[in-house]
């Protein structure tokens, strides 16, 4: 099959607060929306779990007692707007209609399973090229995204200048 006759139906972006992930879902507006006949383009944003927001809430925390949980949901909520705001946003320029998926987990994890619950065609991330060490120490999206989704994952990286 020539290059030409490929087709990309349904396409998920993941973003996050890193300019990595809205430098990805630009690329993907630019380059594949342009380029191929598409349904639609579906913005994720996986949401950290309570538990993983505690350490967000820093010295709140501390102080807030039995009102972290209220506290750490008020700065999950804080992040998950303003990145959805920014999609939304570069979405809005190009005149892109979207569909927005908000999950709770760990986002390699979360990442995954809504690509291959939603079935989508291709998944695109960023990626913020951490080293080896790094990688091995806290994990790659990127990385885990393209050994345990079962639909093709185009990773984007930012140039840097």
């Amino acid at each position: 099959m020539a290059a030409s006759d490929t087709r990309v139906g349904r396409i998920m972006v993941a973003v996050d607060e890193s300019e990595e992930s809205m430098y990805a879902l630009q690329w993907a507006v630019d380059n594949l929306l342009k380029q191929k006949e598409h349904e639609q383009i579906i913005v994720m944003h996986a949401e950290a779990p309570a538990v993983s927001k505690l350490a967000l809430a820093g010295h709140a925390a501390a102080y807030a007692g039995h009102h972290v949980p209220d506290i750490a949901g008020r700065i999950g909520n804080h992040i998950t707007q303003r990145v959805l705001s920014r999609a939304r946003d570069i979405c809005e320029k190009h005149k892109v209609s979207i569909e927005i998926k908000v999950v709770t987990g760990e986002a390699r994890y979360a990442i995954c399973e809504a690509a291959n619950t939603l079935k989508v065609d291709l998944l695109v991330v960023g990626t913020h090229g951490h080293g080896a060490v790094r990688r091995a120490v806290s994990g790659s999206v990127s990385e885990h995204s393209t050994r345990h989704c079962k639909c093709p994952v185009l990773v984007v990286k930012k140039p840097h200048h």
